[in-house]
């Protein structure tokens, strides 16, 4: 068969996992059919539904023969909410996808050849392996077909997540798979506490109403358990009765808990907030990476798979080959995660990172730690390396011989790899969780660094995230060898 067409009926066998998660099938011409809902291994009747120049996209009409990995997904939601969407996958099989993908996006991206790439490191936990999740509420829900044809569904309430492709439009959850059963269980009291009530719900329509977001925050290592709501403004009996409501129903000799009440203006839907109030408990949570201990405050930033995080670091360490007279430069630090990780294994670590909330967590945990030996400065990255720049004609040396880059997943800007390339640390080590463009920035590099080593983490099973660890080391001038 050549170019198929719109409406034809053809039979494919599921090759791969395109980047939105869909099956990809080959035509007899090697033509790509991008399928929903299908499993690597599966042979399908699919129905052509839209072509375009290189691959055409298609709806499943039928399983002709399921795949060795496919298996049945835990989740009710699955194929709805879009969160887990290789669930339906065996997690084995999951891992070889994931590499496969960093294989490619190094090779089609990124232009590498032969690019060595080990398995990934996958998680022991496949489920409720999170230490955050971001409800979000909705007067206009999302209607299953069982919805559709139950009469009696509250059509003006819903309390989860985000229906892939509509702004307004939330699925109402009752349990997700992703944290802990205790998070479940908080949803639910508190979309029992607020319908009940008939509490409005805030609209970026109208800007009227008053319930906009619940974040539960949940330690992995400690007993730590962090409730947040957040609402459009005040209103005191209220929310007093939630607390109340959730303290008569949260054993709190399991669990340390705080409850907090956060307030937003801001029109987007953005679970942020311009103030909060700790309406009980210490306030955060405390969660333990390693030996370190990490104060996380309502709305900081950290790793949300804790155990998995764990093994990351622990691989940068191993590519690092860190020693007692390494002085490191930790750009997009964060809240210092990585720099006191290894603090104990190197001579100093200086992080940079743009948010000022950020470096005060950080200088903060250093302080918990009694860690001596790491400093944080809020700054542009591209700004902070372009100053570090030495002036012409001078002899003064990059401070720093190691350079661990975790940028967001946009990458690094071009500039910022121009200036890394002017300044020449021996060793950059390039933490992603994105590899199209982690390749595409490590080939802006290229010119005086080569790969030497790599590690992909599954941080997040199910989904199609991977991080990926890539040690780079300067190639000498005299003999191209590092």
């Amino acid at each position: 068969m050549d170019k198929p067409s719109r409406n034809d009926q053809i039979e494919l066998l599921i090759e791969d996992i395109g980047f939105e998660g869909n099956g990809i099938g080959k035509t007899n011409s090697k033509f790509a059919v991008f399928v929903p809902n299908t499993v690597p291994g599966d042979r399908v009747l699919a129905r052509i539904i839209k072509t375009k120049k290189n691959l055409a996209e298609a709806k499943l009409e039928r399983i002709i023969e399921p795949s060795q990995f496919r298996i049945n997904p835990e989740c009710s939601y699955f194929g709805i909410c879009n969160g887990c969407r290789m669930q339906n996958i065996d997690y084995s099989k999951q891992l070889m996808i994931k590499q496969q993908s960093v294989i490619n996006a190094f090779e089609r991206i990124g232009g590498f050849k032969d690019i060595n790439v080990p398995s990934v490191i996958g998680s022991d936990n496949i489920f409720y392996y999170r230490n955050k999740l971001e409800f979000s509420f909705s007067s206009n829900r999302w209607l299953t077909e069982d919805d559709m044809n139950n009469d009696e569904a509250d059509k003006s309430f819903a309390l989860g997540f985000h229906k892939p492709g509509f702004i307004d439009k939330i699925i109402d959850i009752n349990k997700c798979y992703l944290q802990s059963e205790i998070s479940n269980t908080i949803l639910n009291l508190t979309r029992q506490y607020f319908k009940e009530k008939n509490i409005s719900i805030y609209s970026t329509k109208t800007h009227e109403g008053f319930l906009r977001f619940l974040i539960v925050r949940q330690s992995s290592n400690t007993n730590d358990l962090l409730i947040n709501l957040i609402t459009s403004g005040e209103n005191e009996k209220l929310i007093s009765g939630y607390k109340d409501f959730l303290l008569s129903s949260i054993p709190e000799n399991i669990f340390s808990l705080s409850i907090i009440h956060s307030i937003s203006s801001r029109k987007a839907q953005v679970a942020q907030a311009d103030s909060f109030k700790v309406l009980h408990g210490k306030g955060y949570i405390e969660e333990i990476l390693g030996d370190i201990k990490f104060k996380i405050s309502p709305f900081s930033f950290f790793q949300t798979n804790t155990k998995q995080c764990e093994k990351l670091f622990n691989s940068l360490v191993q590519l690092g080959n860190f020693n007692e007279n390494n002085n490191v430069l930790d750009l997009y630090c964060g809240c210092g995660a990585i720099s006191l990780f290894i603090s104990d294994k190197v001579k100093s670590v200086y992080g940079v990172e743009l948010s000022e909330e950020s470096i005060e967590s950080a200088n903060e945990n250093a302080v918990i730690n009694s860690i001596n030996n790491c400093e944080f400065e809020a700054s542009d990255v591209m700004d902070f390396l372009k100053k570090s720049l030495p002036e012409e004609n001078s002899n003064t040396k990059f401070p720093w011989d190691m350079v661990i880059l975790d940028p967001p997943r946009s990458g690094i800007h071009p500039k910022a790899a121009e200036y890394l390339l002017r300044l020449e640390p021996e060793t950059i080590l390039y933490v992603s969780c994105n590899p199209a463009t982690q390749a595409r920035d490590i080939k802006l590099l290229e010119e005086k660094y080569k790969i030497t080593a790599m590690q992909p983490v599954d941080m997040f099973p199910h989904t199609l995230h991977i991080e990926n660890v890539v040690k780079l080391d300067l190639i000498s001038k005299d003999n191209g060898q590092s």
